[in-house]
């Protein structure tokens, strides 16, 4: 697809929603999000946050813009069931998954797109650091890296123009088979960040010479 101002929805309007949401919409794309109540605090945030430079409905009013792109900022518990009801209107679009379903079983929902939305484009990615790092992406060494993954095909350009609208460096790891490398970045974060104490302003930068 063509890249430059995009249409966005974003289902989900917490820390990692409401902050790549706008970032995006700061970058002149257009954003609409699709949240459970949108009159709950945080819509009403973003609302005098953003004011008419975002939209604030229901998942299937947001859903109906007609996007070029979907991110799935839902927590991890929700997606399952979201997927299945709004299966018809997510299949065939570009839906970038950032959830981390915790509990056991598989941290993401690839296995639950793929049967639910089989011609949807699936990419995986904002889900390796916390949402800090999204609002303030810039450190000493330059902007963290964010590894994604997903199909390599005319959807890709998108996805990488919004990772660095953000202020973050694409890394693409390959395919959807290589999600689980993807999730593995993500579980380094938490040990760092939770296991070893360093802090969630903590991100990864890739070095070559």
């Amino acid at each position: 697809m063509t890249t430059g101002k995009l249409t966005i929805v974003v289902l989900g309007a917490g820390n990692i929603g409401g902050t790549l949401g706008r970032k995006w919409a700061g970058a002149g794309h257009q954003v609409a999000f699709g949240v459970q109540d949108p009159n709950g605090k945080h819509a009403q945030a973003l609302r005098s946050d953003l004011g008419d430079k975002v939209t604030i409905g229901s998942v299937a009013q947001a859903l109906s813009s007609n996007p070029d792109v979907v991110v799935m900022a839902l927590p991890g518990a929700a997606m399952d069931a979201t997927i299945t009801e709004y299966a018809d209107q997510l299949d065939g679009l570009i839906i970038i998954d950032t959830a981390n379903r915790m509990g056991g079983g598989p941290i993401n929902s690839f296995s639950t797109f793929q049967q639910r939305t089989p011609h949807a484009r699936i990419f995986r990615a904002f889900n390796t650091l916390g949402w800090e790092n999204f609002a303030n992406p810039e450190f000493a060494e330059g902007p963290a890296d964010l590894f994604y993954c997903g199909p390599d095909g005319d959807a890709r350009p998108a996805v990488e123009q919004l990772i660095t609208d953000i202020g973050l460096r694409p890394i693409y790891l390959g395919g959807v088979e290589q999600v689980g490398l993807v999730d593995a970045v993500g579980g380094l974060w938490f040990a760092l960040v939770f296991g070893q104490g360093k802090g969630r302003h903590l991100a990864f930068k890739v070095l070559t010479r």
